[in-house]
This record gives structure tokens, C-alpha cells and sequence, in this order.
């Protein structure tokens, strides 16, 4: 019996199937894209509907004075944010705002939690003006407050009296930080003293009963090249008055 050799024509095969077979998969590759995508957005949906997306906790260090809930109130964070959303540059900003924070660092981990660190600026001064409380912090900002604890703590910083601008104060609390430190601590009270052709003169009384007159917005220039040890610690002499470049001085009474 012979062979006969078969010789494969790929024209003997159906090509309407082929084709058919090619869109079939072509359609069920493009629906399984669309299934995943569909898939994909609902995970994260959910994600972001659940409990796991949002900020677990925030937790406040280095306040002593202020109060927590004073900086938590000033954030625009809640356990209700979500998380991935959080900027921490606005929230360290935002806490800057509240009185007598000086410096704000917040972080976050990969688990939903914030932290935020504080450094409290130094009380300097304060002033009550209208029955209300001011306090001048070292960075010479002057701020209201209410609160009954840091008004007692006010008691071992000079006391400045007779103020009646609250905008006078806060161009005195601007230079009044930029004095000489040693000055600072021996000052007991700062008063507000005009006089008809001196509007912005003040009263120094320190802690061993002399007394400086001086202008707001000269003082940082004088007290900064002026001897407080020699000419005042040492001296027989009650009263200064600086007067531009010159000091007049006046015995004690």
C-alpha cells in the first residue's frame, strides 16, 4: 500500500472561527481589566469608608502651661481626617498660632498616629490693660490670656503699668526683647511715664530701687551700649535718664 504525505494548508482552516476565537479573547482580556479596575476601586473605597483610614490618635508633648486641648482645638486634624491626607506643615503652623508656643514639630507613623511637639516660649513681661491680661513672650509677641494658672506664673515677671494702647504695647514688647538679658532680670516694673514733649518715655524700676528713664524706640540702642554694672549695680546715683547719646543722673533721695 503507498503513503501519500499530507501537506498542511493553513487556508483549510476555518477563518471565521479564528477571528471569532481572537475577539473572544480579546473581549474577555478587556473584562477582566474591568473587573480588576472595578475591584481595585472598591478596596479602596472601602478603605477609605472604614475605620483603618482614619487618624488613630494625637498626642500632644512638651506643654507645660498650655493646655492640650488649646492645641488640639487649633488644628484642622480630628480622628475623623483621614490619615493619608494629614499635612503636617499646616498643622505645625497652626499650632505656631496658639499663645506662647515658640516652636512646633509634628510627625506621623505608618499606623494612623500624630505627634505633636511643642517648645513653650519664656514669659517676659505682662501688662493689664481694661482688666485684661497680657503676656509678652521672649519672641515679643503679646497675647491675651484668661487662664488662671499662667496669670499666677505672671508674678515673678516685671509687671507694666499704665499702658492704655494696646498698640503702644506691642511696639514696647518688640523692643523690650531686644535689651541686653542682665537688664531683663533686674528689671522689677516698667511704667508707663509721658510727658508733654516725650510721649514714649518709660520708667525702669529694678530690683535695687534705681530707676532708668528711657524711650521705646531708643532703648535697645542705649541699654545695648551701656555699662549696667559700672554705672548702675555700682553707683552711688538713684536715677538715670537717658537722653540720646548722653545719661543724666540724679542722687537718691
Amino acid at each position: 500500500m503507498a503513503s501519500h504525505d499530507y501537506y498542511y494548508n493553513e487556508h483549510d482552516e476555518n477563518q471565521v472561527d479564528k477571528i471569532l476565537k481572537t475577539k473572544k479573547k480579546k473581549k474577555l482580556k478587556r473584562r477582566f481589566k474591568v473587573l480588576f479596575v472595578l475591584f481595585v476601586l472598591i478596596l479602596i473605597v472601602a478603605f477609605f469608608l472604614s475605620d483603618y483610614s482614619k487618624v488613630q490618635s494625637i498626642k500632644v508633648v512638651g506643654n507645660e502651661e498650655i493646655k492640650t486641648d488649646d492645641i488640639l482645638n487649633s488644628i484642622s486634624v480630628n480622628k475623623e481626617s483621614i490619615f493619608i491626607l494629614v499635612n503636617t506643615s499646616k498643622i505645625e503652623d497652626e499650632v505656631k498660632q496658639v499663645n506662647l508656643v515658640k516652636k512646633a514639630n509634628v510627625s506621623r507613623d505608618f499606623f494612623g498616629n500624630i505627634k505633636i511637639e511643642v517648645e513653650e516660649a519664656d514669659k517676659v513681661a505682662y501688662s493689664i490693660i481694661d482688666n485684661v491680661t497680657y503676656v509678652i513672650d521672649e519672641m515679643g509677641n503679646v497675647t491675651e490670656t484668661k487662664d488662671k494658672a499662667i496669670i499666677q506664673s505672671l508674678q515673678a515677671c516685671p509687671m507694666i503699668t499704665k499702658f492704655k494702647d494696646l498698640k503702644l504695647l506691642k511696639s514696647f514688647a518688640k523692643q523690650y526683647v531686644e535689651i541686653p538679658e542682665l537688664i531683663k532680670s533686674q528689671t522689677s516694673d516698667i511704667v508707663y511715664d509721658p510727658k508733654k514733649m516725650d510721649e514714649t518715655r518709660l520708667k525702669f524700676i529694678m530690683d535695687n530701687g534705681k530707676i532708668l528713664y528711657l524711650r521705646i524706640e531708643d532703648m535697645v540702642k542705649q541699654l545695648k551700649s551701656f555699662d549696667y554694672e559700672a554705672n548702675i549695680a555700682h553707683d552711688d546715683m538713684c536715677v538715670f535718664k537717658f537722653e540720646g547719646n548722653n545719661i543724666y543722673k540724679e542722687a537718691c533721695k
